[in-house]
């Protein structure tokens, strides 16, 4: 009897669901696991279509717990061992925020942050972007300990305003904002990967 060839993953980048379907997967994990025991603060710069969106879904995936999405892969028995004790997982797509101006980027990012509270049980007071993504990591940590954050596409507010540099300016002012939370937190953190196309 034939076997019958897995399907191609095109167009997933999430690794649950590409698992679930039985889709081809070119098992990477094991580079995974050597940066996580590696170090703690990652940032990706690769071009488009490179697997960083899939990355960080992976990564999300180990170290939530989800030991049987690593079935028969070469983080199998490090996928097992983190499921007793799964991280909390701050996962964020900068792709999917408001990014018209300034004000409308904060407003869905802070809106953004409020929802992963609140499926976290994290309370999020703050009207500030920065002072949001610090009650969160905080609450995460109380909750469940050192916090994992992943930051995907960390550059689209600013390279959508890149025909404009004065509002490419003012994106790039209020991300730095942002990110120097994560240098402030490190108490808190396990383990940072922000991904992009660009260096800023």
């Amino acid at each position: 009897m034939e076997e019958k060839l897995k399907a191609l993953p095109i167009g997933t980048y999430n690794f649950e669901k590409l698992r679930r379907m039985n889709c081809v997967y070119v098992d990477k994990t094991a580079r995974l696991v050597d940066l996580v025991e590696a170090g703690a603060w990652y940032f990706l710069s690769r071009p488009r279509r490179f697997g960083k969106s899939l990355t960080l879904s992976t990564l999300d995936a180990l170290f939530s717990g989800k030991a049987e999405l690593f079935r028969d892969l070469a983080a199998e028995a490090w996928a097992a061992e983190q499921a007793k004790h799964p991280a909390p997982v701050l996962r964020l797509d900068m792709s999917t925020m408001d990014v018209r101006d300034v004000p409308k980027f904060e407003a869905s990012l802070i809106a953004e942050l409020t929802r992963r509270g609140e499926r976290a049980g994290v309370q999020v007071k703050s009207t500030l972007p920065s002072s949001a993504l610090q009650d969160i990591i905080i609450g995460l940590h109380k909750a469940g300990g050192p916090v994992v954050v992943l930051i995907d596409e960390y550059d689209k507010p600013i390279l959508d305003k890149i025909g404009n540099l004065e509002a490419a300016e003012a994106m790039r002012g209020s991300l730095r904002t942002l990110y120097t939370v994560l240098k402030g937190c490190d108490e808190y953190l396990r383990f940072v990967m922000l991904t992009g196309i660009s260096k800023f």
